[in-house]
């Protein structure tokens, strides 16, 4: 195992949980409440950036890792993800068509083609069934195909520096010209009628930023990545509500800006810097809440609370307070074990 994949980022997990709790606060916050201010509803509205601050840390844990590892064992790395992912993913999604089989008691061909989009997480290429079975969980289908891709984004980058720049463009031309090219009435399923391929920025800001740390071509000699980073992340939530770009080049600025601008020198901030927030997100609750806040992603949106909601109690900050208890249950007792076990089956000691 390289220094790399051993190396642990304590605040880069506490981080995990505030981008989760932040998608959480924008699926189910009280927008129609009268008594909440505009300014309010608006920045809480940009709370899905959430999504964009995982997108980023993904690019920069997976470059970080397997950079380095020349020739990458590409079966280990597949395995390690898929071991990361996918146990908790599927048991999941199988309690959301259960679930869905007990209450309507009937099964269909368009629930079979939801299930198994669900299950091979591709959903998210066609925009008939972006939110089918896990609502949220159409983020993995691009997570899943940043995985099987990087590889070959290490290659070329390896070559050239200027790859940073030119894949993240080319694959967004390509997609822009993909969803033309189907975008015909014969498309029934809809078949890449979402613009997934604009998140591909995101994972390249956090793909530059560990390539710039391991080759420790990024110092800095005073604690302000951390303020300016969080003083860009505020500035976009607080401002995205009147300045709502809607066309496809302005949403890619907005992207590059935030992505860039924001999120990558606040992950370099909190591992660099010791400042009261690094200290805060690196504290042993708030890494055992990042932990789990992959669990806590999946459930947050979906059956559990919907019960939670019907049977237990209306107020969100309680539903809240469970679902975070259930996802530390959950990663602690489920996610966990059965992470180490496929590592442990299929990562034999000769690879």
């Amino acid at each position: 195992m390289s220094t790399q994949e051993k190396q642990f980022f304590p605040a880069l997990t506490g981080y995990r949980a505030i981008a989760a709790w932040m998608i959480f606060v924008f699926h189910f916050m009280p927008f129609r409440n009268p008594n909440i201010p505009d300014f309010a509803k608006n920045a809480v509205s940009t709370f899905h950036i959430g999504v964009e601050m995982f997108f980023v840390l993904s690019g920069f844990l997976i470059t970080y890792r397997y950079f380095n590892d020349r020739p990458l064992n590409f079966k280990k790395y597949m395995i390690n993800r898929v071991a990361r992912i996918y146990p908790m993913y599927f048991l999941l999604t199988a309690g959301v068509f259960i679930t869905w089989l007990i209450q309507n008691q009937y099964w269909d061909t368009e629930k079979t083609i939801e299930a198994v989009l669900s299950f091979t997480m591709t959903k998210a290429l066609f925009s008939n069934y972006y939110f089918a079975g896990i609502p949220q969980g159409w983020t993995l289908t691009l997570e899943e195909m940043f995985y099987i891709t990087a590889p070959l984004y290490f290659i070329l980058v390896r070559k050239s520096k200027w790859f940073l720049a030119v894949l993240p463009i080319l694959i967004f031309a390509i997609g822009l010209l993909l969803k033309d090219a189907t975008n015909v009435p014969e498309n029934r399923w809809g078949f890449l009628q979402y613009d997934f391929f604009f998140n591909i920025f995101e994972f390249f800001a956090g793909i530059a930023l560990a390539i710039l740390m391991l080759k420790k071509k990024l110092t800095f000699s005073r604690n302000w990545a951390t303020w300016f980073g969080l003083s860009i992340i505020i500035l976009f939530v607080c401002g995205k509500g009147y300045w709502d770009f809607e066309a496809r080049f302005s949403h890619v600025l907005e992207l590059i800006f935030l992505s860039v601008l924001g999120i990558a020198p606040l992950l370099w901030g909190l591992i660099h810097e010791k400042t009261i927030l690094q200290k805060i997100l690196a504290s042993r609750i708030f890494v055992l809440l990042g932990k789990s806040s992959y669990v806590f992603y999946l459930i947050h949106k979906g059956f559990i609370p919907v019960l939670m909601n019907d049977y237990i109690t209306e107020n969100k900050l309680i539903i809240f307070i469970l679902l975070n208890l259930i996802s530390i249950l959950l990663f602690t007792y489920i996610e966990e074990p059965m992470n180490h076990f496929v590592r442990r089956k299929f990562n034999s000691k000769k690879a």
